[in-house]
């Protein structure tokens, strides 16, 4: 603490000259008081200032300039200065720096906020019953939307956005081939080799191609192929329309009179359904080449011995109905990706999660409507 009728530089880097006259502490600051001074400077003051509790006298005459750090700086100091029973008056100031701390309620900065009461298990258990509620209430709402959509899109063909639908058709399908040829024909290699191992000690060798054939073209192609597009295109639907959302764009859409579902929705899910049995028909093909090379690399078999069992094995209804499930799967990756981006509230965290909230769902449903058609194929 300076002596009494003596003036001391405290700190030179920080700009500051300290005097105390009559029992008050004048100090002077002659620097910027910008973000990048601020906080040395709001140190060298509580060092000052340690222990302080009369009246402070802060000049603000010679400080080049001053933005709301400075201010923050300002209103630091002088709520802790009250706390110790001290005052802080500025002196030396002029308009801009007067404009810019009027524009801060200092009370309202430093105020404790509310303690949440604790909620007991009833509020609990009530909160989530609601949320169950509201969230059962989205879902009828979105899919009936959703059929109507599409009957309008039936009906009325020249009403759907093709541009749109041809743009998401590059996205979901031309953009897709590559990850769905890798992970296909890994698949196809990773089954054939754990097929010849077990084949291999019976000497039936020959059957990998139906193993390989059936399980390709009736459950992992299928599968596989619609758990990416889950991964890619789901999640690119429930990112788009939830950006869309925080951004209130959704909103002006409704505003205008436009339907939403005809607009947003619509050239998804069509795009999707169209490109999904395609690239589950390259899969089932680039699968099946998978086992080949097992086939004909590891257990010597000739390609067209390969072939002509897996034609024997494989019939037009096992390609069928993995077709028809992809069908389901589209419907159910879009669908849900386009519910989960409506359902974004404000700022990015919101689109994080109801992104990766579309993907997890998505997956869930894919392999729960896998189930169902394997029960209802098994019984056809």
């Amino acid at each position: 603490m300076a002596a009494a009728g003596r003036s001391e530089t405290v700190a030179s880097a920080s700009g500051l000259t300290v005097e105390l006259k009559e029992n008050v502490l004048h100090v002077r600051v002659a620097q910027r008081m910008d973000f990048s001074s601020a906080p040395t400077l709001l140190r060298d003051l509580r060092s000052l200032l340690n222990g302080f509790a009369g009246t402070v006298a802060l000049d603000l005459s010679a400080v080049p300039y001053f933005d709301s750090s400075g201010g923050a700086v300002v209103l630091k100091i002088r709520h802790e200065l009250q706390q110790r029973g001290g005052e802080l008056q500025i002196v030396g100031t002029n308009p801009a720096i007067e404009g810019l701390l009027g524009l801060v309620d200092a009370d309202a900065l430093f105020r404790e906020p509310p303690h949440e009461p604790p909620k007991n298990f009833v509020l609990k258990v009530g909160e989530g019953a609601l949320q169950v509620a509201r969230d059962a209430y989205e879902l009828v709402s979105f899919t009936g939307e959703l059929v109507l959509g599409l009957w309008d899109a039936v009906r009325h063909p020249r009403k759907i956005r093709w541009r749109e639908t041809w743009l998401y058709m590059e996205r979901t399908g031309v953009d897709g081939v590559p990850i769905v040829v890798l992970i296909s024909f890994l698949m196809g290699l990773i089954t054939a080799f754990q097929a010849a191992v077990q084949l291999t000690q019976f000497g039936a060798d020959i059957f990998v191609a139906n193993l390989v054939g059936l399980s390709i073209t009736r459950e992992l192609g299928p599968l596989m192929t619609a758990i990416i597009a889950a991964g890619r295109s789901g999640a690119a639907f429930a990112a788009e329309i939830g950006t869309m959302k925080v951004s209130e764009e959704v909103d002006a859409l409704t505003t205008m009179g436009l339907d939403r579902t005809r607009f947003l929705v619509t050239p998804k899910v069509l795009a999707l359904v169209l490109m999904l049995p395609c690239l589950t028909v390259l899969a089932d093909f680039v699968g099946i080449l998978g086992g080949l090379v097992v086939a004909v690399g590891g257990m010597d078999l000739p390609a067209q011995v390969y072939f002509r069992q897996l034609r024997s094995a494989v019939t037009a209804w096992d390609v069928l109905s993995g077709l028809v499930k992809t069908i389901a799967f589209a419907v159910l990756i879009a669908g849900v990706g386009c519910l989960r981006g409506f359902q974004a509230s404000t700022g990015a965290e919101s689109v994080g999660r109801i992104t990766t909230s579309a993907i997890v769902a998505a997956i869930f449903l894919i392999i729960l409507a896998d189930a169902v058609f394997t029960v209802i194929f098994h019984y056809w």
